[in-house]
C-alpha cells in the first residue's frame, strides 16, 4: 500500500537513516521540527532527557540507528539490529496536570498502531500497558520518563529484519514490519508517518480530550475480553480483562471480583494453562 509520499528516499535495510529527508518532511511541525540524529547512542531517552534539562524546546526528537543501552520497562534492555529499527524519543512539555501524563504512553501506542494500520494495512493493536503488537507478537515498545516539567516518550519499533534475529534475544514473541508485510519498508517513511500521528494525538491530549484519547486506545486494545495473567510485584492476578479506565488502569474480572491494575506485566493465558 502506498503512503503517497513524493520523492521518498529508497533506503535498503541496514543503511543509515536519511535524517535530512525526515527533517524536510517535519520542518513545519511541532514533533520533529528539531530533529537530532545519532548513528549510535546509549539511549535516545537519555539523550532527550539531557536536552530537556538544557532547555530544548518541546517537540525535539532524538533518533538513532542503534542503541548500546536501550531501555524498556522495569529495567529491561531493548534489543535492536543496527539500521533496521526506528529508535527515537520525543520531548514534550504537557499542559494537563502530571497525574495525567502517564496517558501519553497510551496515546503514543495508539499513534503507532493507527499510523501502521492506515498507511500499511497491517493488523496492528495495542497491548496494555505500553506495547504494540501484531497477532500477539510485539513489534514496538514504549518508555515514558519524566524530569521536572518535561516528559520524554521513547519508541522502539522493529521495522526491517528477520523475526528470528530478534527472537533469539527475548523471551516473548516478537516480529518486524518486514516479516509481517513480506518486504522491507522505508524507515524514513514509517518515521514521519508515526510522528504525524503522534502530533495529532498530542494535540488532542493538550486540548484536554482525555476521554476521546482513551476511547481511541480502547478500540485498539488486544487484551480486552481475553483470559489473562497480570504480574504485579510478586502477585499474579488471573482473570478476564474487561476495561481500560479513563486513567489508563486495566480492569480485570477475577473469581474474587474486579481488580483495578495501575501497572503490571500482562500476558494472555493460552488454552490449558
Amino acid at each position: 500500500m502506498s503512503t503517497g509520499f513524493r520523492d521518498r528516499p529508497t533506503r535498503m535495510p541496514g543503511r543509515p537513516l536519511n535524517a535530512d529527508w525526515c527533517r524536510a518532511q517535519r520542518a513545519a511541525h511541532l514533533l520533529g521540527g528539531r530533529l537530532l540524529y545519532l548513528p549510535q547512542t546509549t539511549s535516545t531517552n537519555e539523550e532527550a532527557l539531557h536536552y530537556a534539562a538544557a532547555g530544548a524546546p518541546e517537540g525535539t526528537v532524538v533518533v538513532a540507528d542503534t542503541q548500546t543501552a536501550g531501555r524498556g520497562r522495569r529495567g529491561r534492555q531493548w534489543q535492536d539490529e543496527p539500521g533496521q529499527s526506528l529508535l527515537f524519543s520525543v520531548l514534550l512539555r504537557p499542559l494537563p496536570p502530571p497525574p495525567l501524563w502517564s496517558l501519553l504512553s497510551l496515546g503514543t501506542a495508539v499513534a503507532v498502531a493507527e499510523a501502521l494500520r492506515e498507511s500499511y494495512g497491517l493488523p496492528v493493536a495495542t497491548k496494555w500497558p505500553n506495547d504494540v503488537v501484531i497477532a500477539g507478537r510485539k513489534v514496538a515498545g514504549l518508555l515514558l520518563e519524566q524530569r521536572g516539567a518535561a516528559v520524554v516518550v521513547g519508541v522502539g519499533l522493529n521495522v526491517n529484519g528477520l523475526r528470528e534475529a530478534l527472537q533469539a534475544h527475548v523471551d516473548r514473541p516478537v516480529t518486524t514490519l518486514e516479516a509481517e508485510r513480506g518486504l522491507p519498508l522505508s524507515r524514513e517513511e514509517v518515521f514521519v508517518t508515526v510522528l504525524a500521528k503522534m502530533e495529532a494525538i498530542y494535540h488532542q491530549f493538550q486540548a484536554g480530550d482525555i476521554t476521546g484519547l482513551v476511547n481511541r486506545y480502547r478500540q485498539r486494545e488486544s487484551l480486552l475480553g481475553q483470559a489473562m495473567r497480570v504480574t504485579v510485584g510478586g502477585e499474579q492476578i488471573c482473570g478476564v480483562a474487561t476495561e481500560v479506565t479513563d486513567g489508563g488502569s486495566l480492569i480485570v474480572a477475577t473469581p474474587g471480583g474486579q481488580r483495578e491494575i495501575i501497572a503490571g506485566e500482562a500476558e494472555v493465558i493460552a488454552d490449558g494453562e
